[in-house]
């Protein structure tokens, strides 16, 4: 009797540590679906490192929108560069590319900074507009690049506004660097779509 007793309180020691152990790692890391966080931007932070963010909710939504943007500016230059038909465009889609670039990688810096996790991937219905565009070449590529570039980069200043006026000094002043350069692209690709019309 003493055996089967002492076995069980073994077997319940051993159950209860392990379930214990389970707790503490469900505590610290999540599944993919909600979230891993151990993980920012896919970086690694440290577990003495809060993930809680230091930027509000208008700037989380700022910065992940500024994402969204430049992946689909880099994108969009990509084919430009392959399927425009004129020089014009095609220099000023790789000015587009060199910008977009570099401002994707401060924005996502930034995010990281702020541990702010943002999409590493377009939305579904705007990566269907891009392979869409992957099928349009000459003229009528032309038209649609630049179109679409004037029509983006509207939206792209009045999000890039809304973030200079944003509380956190750091967003505030990224937002108001990256707008003066927005400002030019959307100048230029406004010049442009005279020309072409």
């Amino acid at each position: 009797m003493k055996k089967i007793f002492l076995g069980l309180a073994i077997y319940a020691t051993i159950t209860f540590q392990s379930c214990q152990s389970a707790d503490k790692k469900s505590s610290t890391m999540k599944d993919s679906v909600s979230g891993d966080t151990t993980m920012v931007n896919g970086n690694h932070v440290t577990g003495a490192e809060s993930t809680e963010s230091s930027v509000d909710e208008e700037g989380a939504t700022f910065l992940k929108k500024a994402v969204v943007g430049g992946i689909i500016q880099i994108e969009a230059a990509k084919i430009a560069i392959e399927n425009a038909k004129s020089t014009e465009v095609k220099n000023f889609a790789q000015q587009m590319l060199t910008d977009h670039v570099k401002a994707l990688k401060e924005i996502k810096d930034l995010a990281i900074k702020k541990k702010i996790i943002t999409p590493d991937a377009l939305p579904a219905e705007e990566q269907i507009h891009i392979d869409a565009m992957k099928k349009i070449t000459g003229s009528e590529f032309d038209k649609h690049y630049i179109d679409m570039m004037v029509n983006d980069h509207d939206k792209v200043v009045t999000i890039f506004k809304q973030g200079e006026q944003n509380k956190d000094s750091d967003l505030k002043k990224l937002a108001n660097k990256t707008l003066s350069v927005i400002e030019g692209h959307t100048e230029k690709a406004k010049e442009i779509a005279l020309k072409i019309k």
